[in-house]
């Protein structure tokens, strides 16, 4: 193994929202969504060389936490000032949700999502002496392309885990355009966490070991994913005027993820 993985088995947690609940046909708070023609053309976002790091996943199993990472570094890029943690910050987030030591190796053990995405959201990631929360996250059904293509769209992304086959390390190329494809019989090496930043007809394009150029076919989707989340931060909403790219409202979302979330 050339990298470290350390995404955990899914693991189910009480504040996770149901993509495919929030955006049923005819929801109020989803009514603008982007025509599904829209979301069939090939969609990714970019981000500066400077914020392409590793974040420690080439010697610890912090995948988890460099992929919440990466979604704030994304989110930022597109709404105001470049937000860039440190591999310290990062570790440190690692170390606040597991345990983690990086002098002591045996408590380097990985991460479950649910359980990064549930610190993120109550305590936050400390990034330049500032405190980063999310406001909540929705799982998506991994079998639905649609929402799959919707969720990236809309959320600037998401938040993906896999079951990488061993393959997916020879076909990895350091900062380069490179390829995931199935293998016929790769064993599995274990759970990996990466994050999505666009998608196509074809597949998608991912985040990982600080390479930005990653692209994984549909059928090597279809055959690994193994859990898909769609995270919502402050940081995708322009400072002034509270709202996304896309047009999605602030105050508006806020309000149906309190609604959502009440029993």
């Amino acid at each position: 193994m050339k990298y470290k993985l350390g995404r955990l088995p899914v693991k189910p947690h009480p504040k996770t929202l149901m993509f495919a609940k929030y955006v049923l046909p005819g929801a109020a708070r989803l009514a603008s969504l982007p025509g599904a023609a829209a979301r069939k053309v090939y969609r990714e976002y970019k981000t500066p060389d400077a914020a392409k790091q590793m974040f420690g996943n080439d010697k610890y199993g912090d995948c988890t936490c460099a992929a919440a990472a990466n979604k704030f570094i994304l989110d930022s890029c597109h709404t105001g000032k470049v937000i860039i943690p440190t591999t310290d910050e990062v570790l440190a987030l690692y170390s606040a949700v597991t345990g983690f030591n990086k002098n002591d190796s045996s408590t380097d053990q990985g991460a479950a999502m649910t359980d990064v995405l549930a610190y993120l959201q109550a305590t936050g990631m400390t990034i330049g002496g500032q405190v980063h929360k999310i406001l909540g996250w929705a799982q998506i059904d991994i079998a639905n392309l649609e929402h799959r293509r919707l969720a990236c769209q809309i959320f600037d992304g998401t938040y993906v885990g896999v079951n990488l086959p061993a393959s997916a390390q020879d076909q990895f190329v350091d900062g380069q355009e490179c390829h995931f494809e199935v293998v016929a019989d790769s064993p599995n090496d274990g759970g990996h966490c990466m994050f999505r930043p666009g998608y196509g007809a074809l597949g998608s394009a991912y985040v990982t070991w600080a390479n930005w150029y990653v692209k994984a076919s549909a059928a090597w989707e279809q055959a690994f994913v193994d859990e898909d989340y769609a995270i919502i931060t402050p940081e995708w909403f322009d400072q002034a005027t509270q709202k996304t790219p896309g047009g999605l409202d602030l105050a508006t979302l806020q309000a149906d993820l309190e609604a959502i979330a009440t029993p």
